[in-house]
């Protein structure tokens, strides 16, 4: 793609540092990574993860998705998974981008193109929450466009909004703008409430009753939808979220008894036990590692 130069242009100039880079653009992060990162798993957001240099893997349910130049990630839900980096080098990083999706710019774009296009509303299938798209000539064009705005704020405050409007349009254009439609337009927001409010209280007991509930659907119909969509059962993703929760405040510096405490659990031996059949290690032994490594 012709655009691909000038994107990778971008990146690489303004991810300014190993890690995280965060931008005026709303909801938008750059990386840039120097290393090869071993399998890990973590909690994705609703976002687009793009890849212009090097390659990453997300691991959900024993499917493998490839992101890199000729395709990008889709998260359509909070979703545990697992990822790695196996290509990047201090000559040649991996580069890319994080478009979180929960923002303003992109409910008013799904609304209007669900109002518009029945064509895209009927593609809107029940499909799990994280899957990858090929990149197109449209994705290519509104996503170079929208990081050119980096370099100029005067035309980042004027076209922003119009910038992500035109990203967003050509996501819901593409392979997984059916999932995006189906997520944000009205066909998931039922569950989509029920993780808002598992998220609000992940250090509560929280019962599939009580999820089932903020859903609006009967303990079964819930079960299965969620499966459906997030590929876990409600039990298996609740104890997934406070794991990856809990190791997150374990690398900021937290006890292994407080991160326990805090997402939930009673029992610290227990904890104990999940997180080491999970992570492979004890928190004690995954937060040196980890903190070793930053």
């Amino acid at each position: 793609m012709n655009n691909m130069c000038k994107i990778i242009e971008l990146i690489d100039r303004h991810a300014i540092s190993e890690g995280a880079t965060e931008t005026p653009i709303e909801g938008l992060q750059l990386f840039r990574t120097n290393h090869l990162v071993e399998r890990l798993p973590g909690v994705y957001d609703p976002s687009i993860c793009v890849i212009v240099q090097g390659q990453k893997r997300a691991y959900l349910d024993g499917t493998t998705h490839i992101y890199d130049r000729d395709q990008y990630l889709c998260s359509t839900l909070p979703i545990p998974a697992e990822a790695e980096v196996v290509e990047a080098s201090p000559e040649k990083p991996l580069l890319g981008l994080l478009l979180r999706l929960e923002t303003r710019t992109m409910f008013e774009t799904v609304l209007e193109m669900t109002a518009l296009d029945r064509g895209s509303a009927s593609r809107a299938e029940v499909v799990p929450g994280l899957t990858v798209a090929k990149w197109d000539e449209d994705f290519a064009t509104g996503l170079q466009r929208l990081l050119e705005l980096l370099d100029d704020p005067v035309a980042l405050n004027i076209l922003g909004s119009g910038r992500l409007k035109e990203l967003m349009f050509a996501v819901l254009r593409g392979e997984a703008g059916g999932a995006f439609v189906h997520a944000f337009g009205g066909g998931m927001q039922q569950i989509s409430r029920a993780l808002t409010f598992l998220n609000a209280n992940l250090h509560e007991a929280i019962s599939i009753d009580e999820l089932a509930k903020e859903a609006g659907m009967s303990r079964a119909v819930f079960h299965r939808k969620f499966k459906e969509v997030t590929t876990y059962s409600p039990i298996q993703f609740i104890k997934l979220h406070r794991l990856n929760e809990a190791s997150r405040l374990i690398v900021s510096g937290s006890t292994a008894g407080d991160a326990a405490n805090r997402v939930g659990y009673s029992s610290q031996s227990q904890f104990s036990r999940d997180f080491r059949r999970y992570f492979g290690k004890s928190p004690y032994q995954w937060g040196l590692e980890q903190r070793s490594e930053q």
